[in-house]
């Protein structure tokens, strides 16, 4: 079978061969996305306004899916590491047929009930064409994109980062290169505005999910014998960690809303602000979310293959990188966050709130960064329950009463000196958290 043991050689070139393909595939989809979105909004303010209300609902769907991609690697890690390779096939066989159930009767569900969700959601009835030429098409593709996620959980749960990399990356380009054709006409085509954004999407997302299946069908990651035999106890086993993790992944987006009404109290101005700082944010941190990404299976196989002096260098070599990439960051992007936001906006006001944003906040990266860190490890482990409760304190208990507080003390800086705040308090919370549960010895690590 085409794993990788993790349970041998060195740490740091271990966690490197992880990262770095994880590193360019997230690197090229986010800048595909923000170009993307650059494409629609010469659509029209209606066009980019109708793509923003599917925005939520787009993270919910990929949540859930996520979500289960966790609790799939999660469970796929340790059993690699324990050496249970008819385990390890059967749970990604099951894990594959988990999401493409529950993904149809989800997307289904999604598209016959667009106008009534979308209404309640604050469009107007203008806009229900727009978001009907963007949904029509990417509901029922949604499979695709979630049998991607979870296909590449389970390559790299068995140690192989390279081919989910190196396919995600392949079809963000693919989709920057459709987008622009089908959305505007080019070459002769019709323009298909919308639609074009949702038809690209689809392509790049059918050649990734086939040629990642045909990879995990090659390998031996899968088995096509006896589908469902086991098929409940497995669907256990994963959603034990996976139903905690999708409500961590659905906290962010509930509490981001939060504070964008907060912030519009202040203006339009202060939310185009706060939305140029956090697409630039989202460059400088997506090295972290990559590394966050790599240290599950890093952790859920030498766990499993009884190397816990692994797993706490491991973490120690993730946290220091952490705190270091926090503070090369921080530095730049307070210097230099006026000039780098007039590359996306010539509005003075809007230029100055995100320059302050990013003056502040990014000083809490390193922090976050190994509290992202700490959730991943308890997920591997397969201990959602503190990786939840972490998200859900850092966001309800801290985040949004200190911003409420703030706001009404010092107006929009105050959020985002509670952004950073949150960020920094958390962090070690989720140090000190892990190193309780599973090191609370120093010296001799605890397996409990």
């Amino acid at each position: 079978m085409s794993s990788r043991d993790l349970s041998q050689g060195p740490v740091t070139t271990s966690l490197l061969k992880l990262t770095a393909p994880m590193m360019a595939g997230i690197s090229a989809n986010i800048i595909v996305g923000m170009l993307e979105i650059g494409f629609i909004g010469q659509l029209g303010t209606q066009h980019l306004a109708a793509i923003t209300f599917t925005f939520p609902v787009v993270m919910i769907l990929s949540s859930i899916a996520l979500g289960i991609g966790i609790g799939t690697s999660s469970v796929i890690a340790r059993s690699v590491g324990a050496g249970a390779s008819g385990d390890v096939r059967r749970l990604g066989t099951h894990a594959m047929l988990l999401v493409f159930f529950s993904m149809s009767v989800l997307s289904l569900i999604g598209y016959l009930t667009i106008d009534p969700v979308f209404l309640m959601l604050g469009a107007s009835p203008d806009l229900l064409p727009l978001i009907h030429s963007y949904l029509d098409v990417y509901y029922p593709t949604i499979l695709l994109f979630t049998m991607t996620m979870v296909t590449g959980n389970i390559m790299r749960a068995n140690g192989n980062a390279n081919v989910p990399g190196l396919v995600m990356t392949l079809g963000a380009l693919a989709n920057l290169a459709i987008d622009p054709i089908l959305i505007f006409g080019w070459f002769g085509l019709p323009r298909m505005e919308l639609t074009g954004a949702a038809v690209a999407a689809a392509i790049s997302r059918f050649g990734t999910a086939a040629v990642l299946i045909y990879y995990v069908h090659r390998g031996g990651l899968i088995s096509t014998h006896n589908l469902f035999e086991g098929f409940a106890d497995s669907v256990r086993r994963i959603m034990q960690v996976g139903f905690p993790a999708m409500a961590t992944q659905l906290i962010g987006p509930v509490s981001s809303a939060i504070i964008t009404r907060m912030l519009a109290g202040h203006g339009e101005v202060v939310v185009a602000g706060f939305g140029v700082a956090t697409r630039i944010e989202s460059v400088a941190v997506m090295v972290l979310f990559a590394l966050s990404a790599s240290i599950g299976p890093f952790v859920g196989q030498n766990w499993g293959a009884g190397r816990p002096e692994r797993v706490r260098e491991g973490l120690r070599v993730t946290y220091l990188f952490c705190i270091g990439w926090g503070l090369l960051v921080a530095l730049p992007l307070m210097l230099l966050g006026e000039p780098v936001s007039r590359i996306v906006d010539n509005s003075e006001a809007v230029i100055s709130t995100a320059a302050w944003y990013l003056a502040v906040v990014p000083w809490s990266y390193g922090l976050w960064g190994v509290l992202m860190m700490a959730s991943a490890s308890f997920n591997a482990l397969g201990s959602p329950l503190p990786s939840t409760a972490l998200s859900f304190s850092r966001m309800f208990v801290l985040y949004v009463p200190l911003a409420y507080l703030l706001d009404m003390l010092l107006g929009y800086k105050g959020v985002f000196i509670a952004t950073a705040i949150s960020n920094g308090a958390m962090g070690i919370l989720g140090f000190l958290w892990f190193r309780h549960r599973f090191f609370p010895d120093a010296a001799v690590p605890a397996m409990r």
